[in-house]
């Protein structure tokens, strides 16, 4: 009773043998056939997890939108949304509390928004929102700002608090484009440029961000390019040991000879590399190229190889440094590992398993730019790191400044209190050479004792060096 059903009616004239004309016909109930097109045509056009409308009803809404001509005074928007630090929900709470965030955050959204604008899901945790008829450009800052702070607010799953976060990319029409495809690509574009320069924040597009995305397009095709021609070399820059009085360790260090553009540092590839997934290859060579000098032409001599935060997640790493090792037949205990802290804050527990396996193959670990991050007892005691490398802005300072000083000295007898080896990184002076001997430092690394060098400048240099760091050491030990 009171359910709404639907039937499909044949009917067809008949005529009696007396001559009197009726109709003969069937009703079939089609009221599931009915229910499931309308579910088919429902779900073409919205996500089924959150019910939001999905890329063919926001297409379909937007070009509706762009169709009644918004003018400058009364804009159109397209705000691309990425939720921030959404992954880690799926990795440490499984998908099912992922999918309850996703649903909860598609509320908070809808939530923000006026009746007759649009929020849609692209995909993933990716959403659109379409504002239209803005009477004042204010209006986008302020709903920014009220998405941010709402999906920022804990969401309580299964007893866990979850915290996220958003980048938004914005487009307006018709300052910045007419067409539907075009605001999409530019508001995706400047969502790009959101994430990249900060978290939690919103950003209006621009012109150049397209050329710079073309530009970024380019670099990438050029680093693949590069990466299968094999356009990169390393260079080692030597650390001196107080207490050996050699060089007793190089830093692997990476330069890319671009074909057309030159010489070109690691500051201006490698977080393209990461971002794009080309650090893994990129890295592999690193580790074999080293692992292979060291073993082949380096005698005695550790070498140390940077692990990226983006490699540092995945367990894949242990296996790539073994096969590096395997390969070159270098003793693992020559080997050093350099890692940043903050590499490992992204999954304490298991950046800890991570580092205990690359223990078990013998090499070494060292925390790299100490001092930059989160730096702290805690750190130091719960990670198996063999030594702190002292960041280079901390040694700037030396020996005038008072502060850094007594900074450095506090984080040398905080390394010692630990049993692990202090290197200070970019020691250019005299003066802070004879600073940090005195503080009792182990290794010094810097444009004093050497530049980086290619490999067979290395070799031909290694007894200069020494002898020159000796001699050195021998002045401010005197003085």
């Amino acid at each position: 009773m009171g359910h709404q059903r639907y039937c499909h009616i044949a009917i067809k004239p008949v005529v009696t043998p007396e001559g009197i004309t009726g109709y003969r016909g069937t009703a079939t109930d089609v009221t599931l056939e009915v229910e499931a097109q309308a579910r088919v045509e429902y779900l073409s056009r919205h996500d089924e997890l959150t019910g939001l409308p999905n890329r063919v009803r926001m297409r379909e809404f937007l070009e509706g939108k762009l169709r009644a001509q918004p003018t400058q005074a009364h804009p159109l928007a397209m705000l691309s949304l990425d939720l921030d630090k959404f992954k880690p929900v799926n990795d440490l709470f499984g998908h099912s509390a992922g999918d309850t965030v996703l649903h909860e955050v598609s509320a908070r959204l809808r939530h923000c928004i006026r009746d007759y604008d649009l929020v849609a899901r692209q995909g993933g945790d990716e959403f659109i929102l379409i504002i239209s008829d803005i009477h004042d450009r204010r209006y986008i800052d302020t709903l920014c700002e009220r998405i941010i702070a709402e999906l920022t607010r804990p969401f309580l799953i299964n007893g866990n608090e979850i915290v996220i976060g958003a980048s938004i990319g914005i487009a307006i029409a018709p300052h910045d484009a007419v067409d539907a495809g075009e605001l999409l690509r530019f508001s995706d574009i400047t969502l790009y440029k959101a994430k990249s320069t900060g978290r939690n924040r919103w950003v209006f597009y621009t012109p150049e961000m397209a050329e710079q995305m073309v530009q970024r397009r380019e670099m990438e095709q050029s680093l693949r390019d590069g990466i299968k021609k094999e356009q990169f070399r390393l260079v080692y820059q030597p650390r001196y040991g107080h207490d050996s009085s050699r060089i007793i360790a190089v830093e692997a260090l990476i330069r890319w000879d671009h074909p057309e553009l030159g010489l070109i540092m690691p500051d201006q590839f490698i977080s393209l590399a990461e971002e794009t997934g080309l650090i893994i290859p990129l890295s592999d060579w690193v580790l074999k190229t080293a692992c292979r000098d060291a073993q082949q032409s380096l005698h005695g001599l550790s070498v140390s190889v940077n692990i990226s935060a983006v490699e540092f997640q995945s367990w894949q790493v242990v296996d790539r440094i073994r096969d590096a090792l395997q390969q070159s037949q270098l003793d693992p205990a020559r080997l050093e590992i350099e890692i940043t802290e903050n590499a490992t804050l992204w999954n304490p527990e298991n950046s800890l398993e991570i580092m205990l396996a690359l223990k078990k193959l013998g090499v070494k670990l060292l925390m790299d730019d100490f001092g930059t991050g989160y730096s702290s007892l805690s750190y130091l005691r719960n990670f198996p790191f063999d030594g702190i490398k002292l960041d280079k802005s901390f040694i700037d300072g030396m020996p005038e400044s008072d502060s850094a000083n007594t900074i450095v000295e506090n984080i040398i007898g905080l390394g010692k209190a630990f049993s692990l080896s202090i290197t200070a990184e970019g020691v250019e002076t005299e003066g802070q050479l004879q600073k940090l001997m005195m503080m009792k430092c182990d290794e010094t690394q810097g444009y004093l004792i050497s530049r980086p060098l290619s490999l067979a400048a290395l070799q031909e240099q290694i007894a200069v060096l020494d002898s020159a760091a000796q001699e050195r050491i021998e002045q401010n030990s005197q003085g």
